[in-house]
């Protein structure tokens, strides 16, 4: 019935069929067996296309990772998303683009890895459950089931088995696993000693499962977040530019110009118990500290701290009030006395000081002031350098040795000596709410905080009755989840009741796809240095400084802990702008209005019932803002390949996208693609005819064609190539590959049908599409495949256009000539062309004596007055302006 239908319309079309092997084609489609063949790649043949191949595109996907080969890795990384039920368009921008550099790495031979997961836990997921009246789990749950399906039908290729089953669930999983916590000044690790090493196994320990394997870290000496500040701030100049990200990291960190020292605190002589860490920007003069100054806000006023009583006894609101305690330098072994200072803050983000009054007038003048006495250390010499002195070791060493010498001695002893930032705040990770990573902690009224032991791992999550988003936390009312036996004395004790923030989960989950199936531990130290680090990881701006800082931190520690190989977690940064929607307020009210609601017929918007003026602007897509845009709408009306294409085109992945698909890339986008499938009708047709091809029978002029055309094929996979693995200017290619597509739209028909240099340049086309528009590149390949009389070997490859490896250059066009030919024109007319050194082709000058004194130049222009001579920057042209 095909076959008629096909010769019925090519009669009534008076369109005559090629040969009985088309209509035997027709059977299956044009190129494969997407449906019914067409000329023209409409609306209705994109729809067959795309539906013919999205399953088989993403089914090999899944073949081919599962090849474990020797393949060199590649590895790529996209921002995961919130589950919130539905896609946006900036999600399928970013997806779009891992997708695409997926495909390209592929193609290249690497073993590829792009998996996806869920920023499950969190305060959004809590909030809309208590909208809704729902349970977060069963909420979210539903919304992963729900993205995972818009996800599949957007064709989008991920390695889905990179993913667990608890990766959403409230029982482990990759964004509920591995936490950081910190407590400030916390005597965790001075109480008890032991537990330093019972929570430093924690990563590496054989636990039953990994949702609650965490890094309690940090007493007083910031211990493990100041040994990694000033490496994370001295690799930034080791990684690739990141579109200003880096420096917005160094500001974030700031200059590491001094360090925190360790005191023990006392009251009335005796050890309270407590470790401070104070800060100097001096360390170099530690031994002449007078004191060690806190804010009247810090922790140890508040809370239950031991020295809480002493210290507000001694409080004079407004005044630097001395105090009865003091802190006895772990480094030094002096004792000086604890200050509540009269300021509600330091310099940056710092709430306990040592004062040193060598090194600063305004320290040395509070000292004073409250009669403290202290020892010099800094002698001036006669050349205005200084000197230590009273500095035991370090007498006699100059201020820089000093600095150096005194920090990396602090460091070995464990009592501070981290060279950090005076600016950096700290992480705060927990959160006051249910849906979120537990905290493996119990509270004893003997023992104070203990860490779960490794055998009772993982704390896991229990139901809630109700949730209302107020008070406190709603774990507080789970009381047989919250009461439970003490791990070190088995006296009565109480589970934390805070959870962790979602900054803790994204600040590893990187790791965890390396081995995402592991039971024992958060990941394989091998697997892990297998992938690592991530070569290209995609995601908007707005996490340029938190969420990349944490990121980084977290691998810098693993990396100190012996976890893995590598410091730096991610090679290249991919930072994608937004895409923004046209918005229609009105003025006078602000009100936002659909376009139901606004009349475009005259030459300004107007709103349609009252005529009010209105505020057209472009600002993110939201549905508060009537802008959004369903990417399902998009896709029904235009399809996966012009939909990827538009994000592509519209504009180089930093920089934000005005949807507009009237004036903007759409329709270029459109007609690029029907070109291609022309370009693959016109080969076949041509092949299809009763000529035999035969390269010998070109004459001059068409062998001078097909030359260019290799020249183009060649010039394109280089620029297309860096554009893949440089700058991702993924329009920029595209733009290359439509230029591409214009020489072989020009090419003559003996061209199409004898030359070897259209058929493998038409391959390279379609293989180089490929990443990019997928579902059309697969049906093209598969014309291509099923050309009669190939002259070249590149049509005989098997496999899909996927499958295909990327082109290469051709050797010959990487033997760079000694000479170019020059074009020459007169009066913007093309005469001929002269051969001029390669490396005075630039040189306007000597181009223009060199062609004046040619044959050409003699004969066209030694007797005409030249007014001016201009030289191309770009092509290898030099055009004579003269009187005629």
């Amino acid at each position: 019935l095909r076959v008629w239908r096909v010769m019925l319309l090519a009669v009534c079309s008076r369109r005559p069929l090629l040969d009985a092997h088309l209509i035997r084609l027709s059977v299956r489609g044009l190129f494969s067996e997407s449906g019914v063949w067409e000329r023209d790649y409409k609306a209705e043949t994109r729809r067959r296309v795309e539906q013919w191949w999205h399953g088989r595109i993403q089914e090999q996907w899944q073949r081919d990772a599962a090849d474990q080969s020797s393949r060199k890795k590649f590895y790529v990384l996209s921002m995961f998303p919130y589950p919130s039920g539905r896609l946006h368009m900036g999600h399928v921008r970013v997806y779009t683009i891992s997708d695409t550099i997926s495909h390209f790495q592929r193609m290249r031979g690497h073993q590829v890895l792009n998996p996806m997961g869920w920023d499950a836990f969190g305060l959004p997921a809590e909030n809309a459950a208590i909208e809704r009246g729902l349970d977060p789990e069963d909420w979210t749950k539903s919304n992963i089931e729900s993205m995972r399906k818009q996800l599949d039908s957007l064709g989008l290729c991920f390695n889905w088995d990179r993913v667990s089953e608890s990766l959403h669930s409230t029982d482990g999983g990759l964004d509920l696993n591995f936490g950081v916590l910190y407590f400030p000044d916390e005597a965790i690790f001075n109480r008890h000693p032991a537990d330093v090493r019972v929570l430093s196994k924690m990563l590496t320990a054989n636990v039953v499962d990994v949702s609650s394997i965490s890094i309690v870290f940090v007493s007083s000496c910031f211990l493990f977040r100041n040994s990694v500040l000033q490496p994370l701030l001295d690799a930034l100049a080791d990684l690739p530019e990141w579109y200003g990200v880096k420096s917005m990291q160094a500001n974030w960190i700031g200059d590491c110009s001094g360090c925190f020292f360790n005191h023990i605190m006392k009251v009335d002589g005796r050890d309270s118990g407590e470790v401070l860490a104070a800060y100097t920007g001096s360390p170099e003069a530690v031994f002449g500290a007078a004191y060690v100054s806190v804010l009247p806000s810090h922790r140890l006023l508040h809370g239950s701290s031991a020295l809480k009583t002493a210290l507000l006894r001694a409080l004079r609101p407004g005044r630097d009030s001395l105090t009865e305690v003091t802190a006895l330098n772990v480094f030094t072994g002096r004792e000086v006395p604890v200050v509540i200072s009269s300021k509600k803050e330091f310099d940056g983000h710092l709430d306990t000081v040592m004062g040193i009054p060598d090194s600063s007038e305004e320290e040395a003048e509070l000292a004073q002031s409250l009669g403290l006495s202290w020892i010099s250390v800094l002698k001036t010499e006669q050349d205005g350098t200084q000197t230590l002195i009273n500095s035991d070791e370090f007498t006699g060493q100059s201020r820089a040795e000093a600095f150096n010498s005194v920090t990396q001695k602090a460091r070995e002893r464990n009592a501070g000596g981290y060279l950090t930032s005076a600016k950096l705040r700290d992480w705060l990770i927990s959160r006051q709410r249910y849906w979120g990573t537990p905290i493996p902690i119990v509270h004893c009224s003997a023992c104070g905080p203990v860490p779960v032991p490794v055998e009772e791992l993982p704390v896991t999550l229990p139901k809630v009755s109700s949730l209302s988003g107020k008070g406190a936390s709603p774990l507080k009312t789970a009381q047989d989840w919250l009461r439970c036996q003490c791990p070190r004395c088995k006296g009565p004790a109480e589970r934390e009741t805070d959870t962790m923030d979602t900054f803790v989960d994204s600040s590893w989950y990187y790791f965890r796809y390396t081995d995402p199936q592991n039971p024992l531990r958060p990941f394989e130290h091998s697997r892990a240095d297998h992938w690592m680090p991530v070569d290209v990881y995609i995601g908007g701006k707005e996490h340029a400084v938190m969420h990349l800082y944490y990121a980084r931190f977290l691998s810098h520690f693993c990396r100190d802990q012996g976890m893995v190989s590598h410091r730096e977690p991610f090679r290249k940064l991919l930072v994608q702008g937004l895409i923004k929607g046209q918005t229609f307020r009105v003025a006078e009210t602000g009100q936002y209005l659909t376009k139901e609601d606004i009349d475009f017929s005259g030459p300004e918007p107007i709103q349609r019932d009252s005529g009010s003026r209105l505020q057209v602007t472009w600002e993110k897509m939201s549905k508060s803002k009537q802008n959004g845009l369903d990417p399902q709408e998009v896709l029904q009306q235009y399809g996966l390949d012009t939909m990827r294409l538009y994000l592509l085109y519209a504009a180089p992945p930093e920089q934000d996208i005005l949807w507009d698909v009237k004036t903007d890339a759409i329709p270029g986008v459109l007609r690029w693609q029907a070109r291609l499938w022309g370009l693959i009708t016109k080969l076949r047709a041509a092949r299809e005819g009763p000529e035999t091809p035969n390269p010998s029978v070109l004459n001059k002029r068409e062998r001078s064609e097909a030359r260019k055309i290799w020249e183009n094929k060649n010039y394109a996979i280089t620029q297309v190539t860096g554009h893949f693995t440089e700058d991702f200017l993924f329009n920029a290619a595209i733009s290359r590959l439509m230029g591409l597509t214009n020489t072989l739209s020009q090419a003559s028909s003996r061209v199409v049908l004898h030359s070897v240099e259209f058929e493998e340049a038409l391959a390279s086309l379609c293989v180089m599409a490929a990443p990019m528009c997928p579902h059309l590149a697969s049906e093209l390949w598969a014309g291509l495949s099923q050309v009669r009389n190939p002259l070249g070997s590149v049509l005989l490859g098997k496999g899909s256009v996927l499958q295909q490896p990327w082109p290469s250059v051709d050797p010959e066009y990487l033997q760079t000539p000694d000479t170019l030919q020059l074009s020459v024109r007169i009066n913007n007319k093309a005469c001929g062309s002269v051969s001029v050194p390669r490396e005075v082709a630039q040189d306007a000058q000597k181009v223009q004596e060199l062609v004046l004194n040619s044959s050409l130049g003699a004969r066209l222009l030694s007797e005409r007055v030249i007014k001016k001579a201009i030289l191309s920057p770009r092509t290898a042209l030099i055009n004579f302006l003269v009187d005629e």
